[in-house]
């Protein structure tokens, strides 16, 4: 799965299963989409398949503003690097502030690396406040899964209140 549709499926299952019900902004950096001739993720076929259909953007662009079908919320897409690449505001009132990594078919071991390279961005960035809630977002695994349920127990995770977002390719997301 590619960092962008990681990104992605975190913004659309928030507002899917409305746990907000305000914008939800994703910055994706460009070489994720495509570089030169190569496609590396087809954004405008996964938000079709989706329910999305942009309402807000330039012509042939994928950046802009998003509405998912029958929902309140909408996804606005950026290429802003260092706002982290997932901004929600939760029904709570707290902001989820999300660092996505992609996952590598067929490739053991990945995960380890991959997580705490957004962990590091997530303890490196100035928006760690009272009401933000820092979260790494990364597909679904055994790996990632054993990785986060362990460090989610260490005391500096819990201090900072790291939580762990696996995203599963049907868009279901396990929450630690």
């Amino acid at each position: 799965m590619q960092e962008a549709e990681v990104s992605l499926r975190v913004a659309l299952y928030y507002i899917k299963n409305r746990l907000t019900d305000q914008d939800v902004s994703v910055s994706i950096d460009g070489a994720h989409i495509k570089t030169g001739d190569r496609i590396h993720f087809d954004i405008w076929r996964f938000l079709g398949d989706q329910g999305c259909s942009r309402i807000e953007g330039g012509p042939g662009r994928w950046q802009g503003r998003y509405q998912v079908s029958g929902h309140a919320g909408q996804i606005i897409i950026s290429s802003r690097p260092g706002i982290g690449d997932v901004n929600i505001r939760r029904s709570d009132g707290k902001k989820l502030y999300v660092e996505s990594k992609k996952g590598k078919e067929n490739k053991s071991g990945h995960e380890y690396p991959l997580m705490r390279e957004a962990i590091r961005q997530l303890m490196t960035s100035s928006v760690l406040t009272d009401d933000v809630i820092p979260a790494v977002a990364v597909p679904y695994s055994e790996k990632s899964l054993e990785l986060a349920g362990r460090w989610s127990k260490y005391p500096q995770m819990q201090q900072v209140g790291i939580r762990f977002l696996l995203v599963r390719a049907d868009g279901e997301i396990v929450m630690i």
